[in-house]
């Protein structure tokens, strides 16, 4: 497993997610922390999520600079944690293509892939005028406190994760 994982290799992206799967398999019962941890940063996502649509329903269409580049499009190592908690598989990835790309999940209607799920480099930026939207919002506050939540949690299932990996392969005491 790689930390700082390069989304533009190919190589160690899949010995990373081939790590993780041996470890969520194996030692699932030791993970038990770390998946419900995992749920409930989905839970806490699913619930900003219908704030987050309706601001960059409004914003993003007019955009003439798209965030939504290839770049941001790939999980990273706390990301794949995330994503293997839930049982879940991250989407193939077309390697080849450029950062600055619209992004392989861009569709018509936007992303592809559920908000919960997405990349988190993805999934929290958000650009000038889609800030200043939301900001401006009765419900900023209600989202705000909802999104500390969901870090607070994040934080959380990655210190539960390092705990239990640690204790799974233990540095060399040499």
């Amino acid at each position: 497993m790689v930390k700082g994982l390069s989304h533009r290799d190919q190589n160690t992206h899949d010995q990373t997610i081939h790590s993780f799967k041996k470890i969520f398999h194996g030692h699932g019962h030791k993970l038990q922390k770390v998946t419900e941890l995992a749920q409930k940063i989905k839970e806490g996502i699913e619930k900003i999520s219908p704030f987050i649509q309706q601001n960059t329903q409004a914003v993003c269409p007019e955009c003439k600079d798209v965030c939504c580049i290839n770049k941001h499009g790939y999980y990273n190592y706390e990301d794949l944690i995330y994503i293997h908690a839930l049982g879940l598989n991250p989407p193939d990835y077309k390697f080849v293509r450029n950062d600055t790309d619209p992004c392989q999940f861009l569709s018509e209607n936007g992303c592809s892939l559920e908000r919960s799920i997405r990349p988190s480099g993805c999934n929290w930026y958000f650009c000038g005028s889609l800030l200043e939207r939301m900001e401006r919002s009765r419900d900023y506050q209600e989202f705000d406190d909802s999104l500390l939540e969901v870090v607070t949690l994040w934080m959380a299932l990655m210190d539960e994760f390092a705990q239990v990996t640690t204790i799974l392969n233990p540095p060399d005491s040499a």
